[in-house]
């Protein structure tokens, strides 16, 4: 069977097959095609048409740096992966597009269950495994089905009972679209990144972030304030039928009610009354990882709100062009030196 494939003009034709989609997550929309125009890169939408009836696609964006440019799918595309002809005429039109746009490999981050089968659908169009990672593929969600009580007591005991001493201590969580709470979050972030030894997002990026979203009501900052002083932060994305935790830091000080338990749960609270189905933690430690691995420690607080673990396929790479290698080399040395 033949599809129609092509780039889609109008965003909001997309935005409406993408929420039919489930999970809905805010970096296949169209604004996070906007977010990497703001970076100096370009971006696309592309639809799978049946019948004159989009059926399936991806945003494509384009990542630059001097080993190499590639087009990017971020948790795309999104389709029917049980349907191979599909798939293969999908990639023909990448290749092309990538063609066009000079772009040296494609890589895809499908949000895709880690399966034999899976590795093998791209492994016969000439993917390989990418070197590094480019979104969480370990990550952990919360189903939001269930009420606030039943919520509580699936967690662990210790978490519900830092939640509740939070709200006895008096933390204050205040809710923020400002770019004051952006420059907060940042200096806050700085110090808990050299205390967990990890490279930080910069301010450009984080702020390009979220005000791509901020005008729709898609983002929020939740701030914990402890004793007047803001001790934790987190950049939170509502999109869909699925909340994001995407960015977050906190205060080194030693507070014995931890306000970050109570801030998530203030989060997820949030979540449940805009109606939405689920909550992505975002990434944590794969199974068996060593102490050193980078997310190591956040894995135990993230898995104490109850929820459930889903591995992803691992990004996926396609060599367009011979400087393909010299990328894979580089990436290669990084992954080693961050401890992945």
């Amino acid at each position: 069977m033949k599809y129609e494939i092509k780039l889609v003009e109008d965003s909001g034709d997309w935005e409406e097959f993408l929420k039919t989609t489930t999970p809905n997550i805010f970096v296949q929309s169209a604004r996070y095609g906007d977010f990497f125009k703001e970076l100096g890169e370009d971006a696309f939408m592309v639809g799978i048409y049946d019948g004159g009836k989009m059926i399936g696609g991806s945003l494509v964006v384009t990542t630059t740096a001097r080993r190499g440019k590639f087009l990017y799918l971020p948790y795309g595309p999104k389709l029917d992966f049980s349907d191979r002809e599909l798939l293969r005429q999908f990639n023909d039109f990448l290749v092309e597009l990538a063609r066009k746009e000079k772009a040296d490999f494609i890589r895809v981050a499908p949000f895709l269950e880690d399966t034999e089968e899976s590795r093998q659908l791209f492994r016969d169009l000439g993917y390989r495994s990418a070197p590094m990672h480019v979104l969480a593929e370990t990550t952990w969600i919360l189903d939001l089905d269930e009420d606030e009580e039943t919520l509580m007591k699936n967690m662990r005991q210790t978490t519900r009972n830092l939640i509740r001493r939070g709200e006895r201590e008096g933390v204050e969580i205040r809710v923020s679209s400002d770019e004051a709470a952006i420059d907060r979050l940042v200096e806050l972030l700085d110090e808990t990144a050299k205390r967990h030894h990890f490279t930080p997002f910069s301010k450009k990026y984080i702020q390009s972030e979220f005000d791509a979203f901020k005008d729709t009501d898609e983002v929020k900052i939740f701030e914990a304030y402890f004793e007047g002083e803001m001790v934790s932060s987190a950049i939170i994305f509502f999109y869909g039928d699925t909340a994001v935790y995407r960015h977050s830091a906190s205060s080194s000080k030693r507070i014995k009610c931890q306000p970050t338990y109570f801030l998530q749960w203030n989060v997820i609270r949030e979540a449940k009354r805009r109606g939405l189905k689920h909550y992505n933690f975002w990434g944590i430690a794969p199974e068996g990882a060593s102490k050193k691995h980078p997310f190591y420690g956040i894995t135990v607080f993230k898995t104490g709100f109850g929820g459930y673990k889903k591995d992803l396929l691992h990004c996926q790479d396609l060599p367009v062009t011979k400087k393909y290698w010299l990328n894979w080399l580089i990436e290669t040395l990084r992954r080693i030196r961050r401890g992945f």
